[in-house]
């Protein structure tokens, strides 16, 4: 059986920043200081390396590498015991071209050791967590309190961020069980769950990690096939650890054993896959000879003969290569490294998302103030060509330096979308309907601030599509169409805004049915007369739903209410197409950020204020025949052959407009809800990108305003809230 020195000097540790080899480590030093009682060079070692892992943890060390090369070295001390030096020289597996004995270079070493393979044992190598006894000054070990809520909040996020990653390997292995990435992928993020877990003394959260990486370790192995059942229990736990965080989050220190829910658990688990089933479908890592010979350090010929020197000495291949001096160990060690990690990851920086914002408004009004620069009348008369060339330079600067800082608040949606995969698998499940997802342009990039806010939308959305629009398998073989229904979400960049549509391909919106739930509940009246697109914009209305009965799905009339404020808070908006039998979409249009937004700006009076062109359908100047007044209805205007009502903007803002005729002024053709209205403004003064300000708290919830932004001639406009003025016209005209 592997000794616990050995699993100290096998590769716990990937690096200074391998937050979960560290935990793992620290658990084995405990073990070994139980082991070795009160010798006291051991103590004094592990104590060492202790302290040192404490300031790699709290970020608090001033040469990480340096740090961690005496962590190595002490390590590796801890292996040399006095009177096992040749022994403990024997592990190293490199010779000199003499066929002597030597030590790897410094960084040939790190290489080496950090690309060795774990091997936990036949047990997985791990025992309880017991608190550190002094050095690591995170915990108290008698209360089992956490000492320091920073570094538990970087492992909860983290942690989150692991979950997610498991959640989309493990449902691509239900179309692809075979692949050997995939489960590897599933298995280091465990690994490192666990690790950190058991350095924070979270037990419940490291025994449950614990185990589902064993069960995945045997399909790493070939000893268990990745079937259903094995990919549901990954997931389950995957919920568990997901609620055991929240936990955390709302204060809680970890519990000091397993709950009974938990333990039942881990029952399963523990008793998973005991008459295991050899899975010879699930390919075995590449060779490290292959990697070699693609690197050019090995000839095909010598790759079998090679490999049978090592197999009659019983070394492996990597130790057999170094024998024979054909490769170094630092080739072999990156020959290792590839065979474990195929996924280069880029480098990031964790940086606080306050610090982020401050720097995106910083920039902002950095681009402001070079607009009033450029554009004050003296900077403007000068006919310096250098100071217009250095101007130039100042843009063009300035517009990079913007575009960078508002790309660092993007992220891709393919996360959020990657969420939804997982939800209509259990959908689907629950409502015994066979349902696939398909995703377009997952790569679209959207600000981090909506991430958050478009996914309970999307969730609403996909659910309705699940039990309201795709039918039953049997229903679907009657209907001529694959028992297996579709649903595709795709994301697509549209100048300064995104468009996210759901559609799927089941039995559509019925209208029909639609105008009657709405008669039924009094939503609207016999005598209301509604083209196509106004009935089904019906579905919108609180409370309304088509379906008779309630179940675990939908039922309750609560939902696209919500997805449709929720869109407008963030000045979005939703449109249906429908084919009654075929399928539905959904189209969600939403600015690409919540700092930027694309403005047309008019001028009412005197005074210059922006409009939101994702709330503009079109802009038009009216003949005097096309303004009428009736009855009960106020002004109107025919726009082609539709009725509008008009909305004077001057009389909202308290402006002495430049046109108090229809026909002399520029009308803003705008939709909300079922009905077209046309806001009467002067002119079009232009269009751009602004910046866009908060008016504080005390103007806030000001009606028709949502916003203001600095024109480049240093003057504030205010940004119009179309929603809002339709809802005070609306007020005003009852």
């Amino acid at each position: 059986m592997e000794t616990l020195f050995d699993r100290l000097v096998n590769g716990v540790i990937d690096g200074p920043d391998d937050l979960g080899g560290i935990g793992e480590c620290l658990n084995i030093l405990d073990e070994l200081e139980s082991q070795n009682g009160s010798a006291k060079p051991v103590q004094k070692k592990i104590e060492k390396v202790r302290l040192i892992f404490k300031r790699l943890i709290l970020e608090e060390s001033s040469d990480p590498d340096k740090d961690w090369r005496m962590v190595r070295d002490l390590l590796s001390s801890l292996q040399d015991p006095p009177g096992e030096e040749e022994e403990a020289s024997s592990q190293t597996g490199a010779v000199d071209s003499g066929g002597g004995q030597q030590s790897l270079g410094e960084d040939d070493e790190e290489d080496f050791f950090a690309s060795a393979v774990v091997d936990s044992g036949e047990d997985g190598g791990q025992s309880e967590p017991v608190a550190s006894k002094g050095g690591s000054g995170q915990w108290d070990g008698e209360s089992g309190e956490l000492q320091d809520p920073e570094l538990l909040k970087d492992f909860i996020e983290e942690a989150k961020e692991h979950l997610s990653t498991i959640e989309m390997n493990m449902l691509g292995l239900e179309t692809n069980p075979s692949d050997t990435e995939a489960i590897n992928a599933v298995f280091r993020p465990f690994h490192s769950i666990k690790g950190v877990a058991g350095f924070l003394n979270l037990f419940e959260i490291h025994e449950l990690s614990h185990e589902v990486e064993n069960l995945l370790d045997g399909a790493r192995a070939g000893k268990l096939a990745v079937t259903d059942s094995m990919i549901d229990i990954v997931l389950v736990a995957t919920d568990i650890l997901k609620g055991l965080l929240e936990e955390l989050e709302r204060g809680g220190s970890g519990r000091r054993e397993a709950s009974p829910a938990v333990k039942g658990f881990l029952e399963k688990v523990k008793s998973f896959g005991r008459d295991p089933v050899v899975d010879a479908g699930i390919p075995m890592r590449r060779p490290v000879g292959e990697i070699l010979v693609e690197r050019g350090i090995l000839d095909d010929k010598t790759v079998p003969e090679i490999a049978q020197k090592s197999k009659s000495g019983g070394k492996k291949f990597g130790e057999a290569v170094i024998d024979e001096g054909i490769a170094s160990p630092r080739e072999v060690s990156k020959a290792l490294r590839e065979q474990r990690h195929n996924i280069e990851t880029a480098q990031s920086v964790r940086i606080d998302t306050r610090k982020l914002d401050n720097l995106v408004d910083m920039v902002g009004e950095l681009v402001i103030a070079q607009s009033m620069v450029l554009q004050n009348p003296e900077i403007e008369k000068a006919k310096d060509q250098k100071l217009q060339k250095d101007c130039g330079q100042l843009n063009r600067i300035t517009a990079e330096i913007q575009r960078i800082t508002m790309s660092m608040r993007m992220v891709p949606i393919k996360n959020t979308f990657q969420k939804m995969i997982r939800l209509v698998r259990d959908l689907s499940k629950k409502s015994g309907k066979e349902t696939q997802l398909l995703m377009n342009g997952e790569d679209t990039e959207i600000d981090r601030n909506m991430v958050e806010e478009i996914y309970e939308p999307l969730v609403h959305m996909i659910r309705n599509s699940v039990d309201h629009g795709i039918e039953s398998p049997a229903q679907r073989v009657a209907a001529g169409k694959n028992p297996t229904g579709t649903i595709i979400i795709s994301a697509e960049q549209k100048g300064g805004n995104i468009a996210i549509d759901i559609e799927d391909d089941g039995r559509g919106l019925d209208a029909k049915r639609i105008r009657e739930k709405a008669l039924e509940r009094g939503i609207i009246t016999e005598e209301d007369s509604l083209d196509d697109r106004a009935v089904l914009d019906l579905i919108f209305h609180p409370g309304f739903s088509t379906n008779d009965k309630v179940t675990e799905v939908s039922g309750r009339g609560v939902g696209m209410d919500v997805v449709k404020k929720c869109i407008e808070r963030l000045r979005g908006k939703i449109e249906i197409a429908n084919r009654f039998g075929q399928g539905a979409s959904f189209q969600m249009k939403l600015p690409l950020t919540m700092a930027i937004i694309d403005g047309m700006i008019v001028r009412i009076g005197a005074e210059r204020y922006i409009v939101p062109t994702i709330a503009l359908k079109e802009s038009l100047k009216v003949s005097r025949e096309a303004y009428f007044t009736v009855q009960g209805k106020g002004e109107l205007v025919k726009v082609r052959d539709s009725i509008m009502p008009l909305i004077r903007l001057h009389n909202y803002f308290r402006e002495e407009p430049l046109h108090r005729d229809p026909w002399e002024g520029l009308l803003l053709v705008v939709i909300e809800g079922q009905n077209s209205y046309c806001l009467l403004a002067d002119e079009i003064v232009g269009r751009q990108e602004v910046v866009i300000k908060s008016l504080g708290s005390l103007f806030e919830q000001l009606p028709g305003i949502s916003g203001g932004a600095i024109l480049g001639d240093g003057k504030i406009a205010l940004i119009i809230d179309v929603k809002g003025i339709i809802s005070l016209y609306e007020e005003n005209s009852k």
